[in-house]
């Protein structure tokens, strides 16, 4: 394997493995119900931030792995 394709791969992994860190967040912000998880304060719309950007993240790790 070459090197770049050696560098994508870790890149494709370490971008799914934040964007599924960032929906395991977003999860526990949909299920709070004080609207505090880990000391942020999450209510209303900012509970939609981390899902999006989760999986936007995840999406484009895993793509890079696929291509590569």
């Amino acid at each position: 394997m070459e090197e770049g394709q050696k560098f994508k791969r870790t890149l494709g992994g370490v971008l799914a493995g934040i964007g599924l860190l960032l929906l395991l967040l977003a999860c526990f912000a949909f299920m709070s119900s004080t609207g505090k998880v880990m000391g942020f304060d999450v209510t209303g719309a900012k509970k939609i931030a981390p899902t999006v950007l989760g999986l936007i993240l995840m999406v484009l790790g895993v793509s890079m792995i696929n291509r590569t």
